[in-house]
């Protein structure tokens, strides 16, 4: 039997409690104010925590506001990658889709137009959320181009952008947001691009 404690690490446990208050709280400061009615002080207050204890899981307000969006607006899915492009296209545009005509569709709209004016929040979104789906994405297109599933001659660059691309359009100008637009968009990249 191991007794090797050169892993442990010292000091107590983070209580998930304390870390799901905090991005409650982050949320809910968020819907009243925008982001920059967003302070680490005001998050803990309204969390009922420290300052010292959001610092410890968040070294900037970006870095909060982004995990509190990616976490709680369930931004997180697997990222699959099956040789079949459709559905893997569909997989990736599916979640998104469902919390934009969802309940949290509001929340994330005003996400992302707060984004557009706040670089430091962008930047962060880019670093923690959109870069490794963007690389997916862009994988799974050259990965059917090797296949033969789409020509030589792609753009991969711009049809891994076209999904995500056409959905914050619809989503930024009120049009409908559903499964058919999802599906509507990724036959039609298959059929141009055939």
């Amino acid at each position: 039997m191991s007794t090797d404690t050169t892993t442990a690490r010292p000091g107590r446990r983070r209580d998930p409690e304390v870390d799901e208050a905090i991005l409650d709280a982050t949320l809910a400061l968020f819907a009243e104010g925008g982001y920059r009615g967003i302070t680490i002080e005001g998050v803990a207050a309204r969390a009922g925590v420290g300052k010292a204890s959001v610092y410890r899981r968040y070294p900037t307000r970006e870095a909060l506001v982004v995990d509190a969006m990616r976490v709680r607006l369930c931004l997180i899915h697997d990222l699959t990658d099956t040789g079949d492009l459709r559905a893997d296209l569909l997989a990736m545009t599916t979640p998104l889709i469902e919390r934009l005509g969802g309940p949290q569709g509001p929340t994330l709209i005003a996400f992302m137009c707060e984004r557009i004016r706040e670089p430091e929040l962008a930047e962060e979104w880019q670093r923690s959320v959109v870069g490794r789906k963007r690389e997916h994405v862009r994988a799974l297109v050259r990965g059917a181009v090797g296949r033969g599933e789409l020509p030589a001659d792609t753009d991969v660059d711009l049809v891994a952008e076209l999904p995500s691309a056409v959905i914050w359009h619809h989503a930024l100008n009120g049009l409908t947001v559903d499964a058919a637009l999802g599906e509507r968009i990724v036959d039609d990249i298959l059929r141009r691009h055939a």
